[in-house]
């Protein structure tokens, strides 16, 4: 099974299903596949970021995962996030993973960028600056000096939006993001 193939599991599986912003669900993990490939990872992470809510928010199955590799289904089963769960312990079990590490890197900076993006070119409205403002605390809490520099450098950067009301252009900041290579164990 290659990049293609994952593609279209992802979209079938995906179908109907919405971000909070009302744009199809399957544009977030496009998104943090594109994210992946740009950092220059293979194609085993490009499909892992592809497949990575799909044991979560659909009906999909572990053997159908399964199909695109051993490892990727390993990397998915790690990013699924059980009810209830324990925070510090779901990165935990990720960090020991450089592929769910890679992968909940860029799913991180995409949900971030979406927490402080509102509608383009608009004012985000109150409700949703009490959103981006608490995601960003659980970000900060739970991730920061964690993962990479990439998602250290996203969590300052939106803040920052939220602390400038008049920012809409959130983009500006996000371009200048360092690459996803995971911090070493000793740093963690």
């Amino acid at each position: 099974m290659n990049f293609d193939d994952a593609m279209k599991f992802m979209v079938i599986k995906h179908a109907g299903q919405k971000r909070k912003d009302g744009t199809p669900y399957v544009y977030h993990p496009m998104t943090v596949a594109a994210l992946v490939k740009r950092a220059g990872y293979d194609e085993k992470y490009q499909i892992a970021a592809l497949l990575h809510d799909v044991l979560e928010d659909t009906d999909a199955t572990a053997e159908e995962v399964a199909q695109f590799g051993d490892d990727v289904l390993e990397a998915v089963q790690l990013l699924t996030k059980k009810d209830n769960c324990d925070e510090a312990e779901y990165l935990t079990a990720i960090l020991k993973n450089r592929i769910a590490t890679v992968v909940k890197s860029a799913d991180k900076i995409h949900n971030l960028w979406e927490a402080v993006s509102g509608i383009p070119g608009e004012k985000r409205d109150p409700k949703q600056k009490v959103f981006a403002e608490k995601y960003i605390i659980k970000a900060e809490q739970y991730y920061k000096g964690r993962l990479c520099e990439a998602v250290d450098d996203t969590i300052r950067n939106a803040s920052l939006c939220c602390e400038t009301p008049e920012y809409t252009d959130w983009k500006l900041p996000f371009s200048r993001l360092s690459g996803l290579t995971p911090y070493d164990a000793e740093r963690r």
